[in-house]
């Protein structure tokens, strides 16, 4: 494919993944449509280079290096990642067929922010991805739109995006993908008096002495 994002990756065996990792690889797995799932490696420096070049969206053209001559085009369909270093620790690739629809999301990129805020307004965002249907050589990696002519109070939805006709646009119609409003404002709640709660002598109800008090009735339990 012309363009393409390469990725290299080779067989293992199924097991031991920490220790893998250990030895700078991920664990990956690749399977789709008529094909039978294949537990691969990919190196950690070659998978964060991939990632940079935008691999995780669009196509990736998958060299198995066991395999001589095995290209196939895949897409990263999902990464896990460790909740708390956030270092990748497994890696779904599918692979696609050229001739077959697929869905998946893109993500939407803003332009003419600068001018659509140039006062106190501001973005009030909503939808970030469009889930779309296409051949995956049509696959757009980014869906733009033009906010620079927005006034305060103006909405963008999803109708309003112009998508190439090859893409179709699977997310409700009304929904919306930005929004300018006015900025809320933080009401400071006045300060409570300390003086307010402290009663002054003659305020005070006046101590019984000797008086017995009534004790009160039983209240209802439930």
């Amino acid at each position: 494919m012309k363009d393409s994002v390469r990725i290299a990756a080779s067989l293992r065996e199924t097991g031991h993944p920490v220790s893998l990792r250990q030895e700078g690889y991920v664990p990956a797995m690749l399977y789709g449509r008529g094909v039978d799932n294949v537990p691969l490696k990919v190196s950690n420096l070659e998978l964060t280079r991939v990632m940079a070049a935008g691999g995780q969206r669009g196509l990736l053209e998958l060299e198995i290096t066991d395999f001589a001559e095995d290209h196939r085009v895949v897409m990263v369909r999902e990464i896990q990642r460790d909740p708390v270093e956030r270092n990748i620790l497994h890696v779904d690739l599918y692979q696609v067929d050229l001739k077959e629809t697929l869905t998946t999301d893109v993500p939407v990129q803003l332009i003419g922010e600068e001018q659509a805020t140039s006062g106190i307004e501001v973005l009030q965002h909503g939808v970030r991805e469009l889930t779309v249907q296409c051949l995956p050589v049509n696959i757009p990696e980014r869906i733009t739109v033009d906010i620079s002519e927005l006034t305060l109070g103006d909405s963008v939805t999803v109708a309003d995006v112009e998508v190439p006709g090859e893409v179709e646009v699977l997310n409700d119609p009304t929904d919306i993908i930005v929004t300018l409003v006015q900025p809320r404002l933080e009401i400071e709640e006045p300060e409570e008096d300390e003086d307010e709660d402290i009663l002054l002598d003659e305020d005070r109800e006046p101590e019984r002495i000797g008086e017995e008090e009534e004790e009160p009735e039983d209240e209802p339990r439930f």
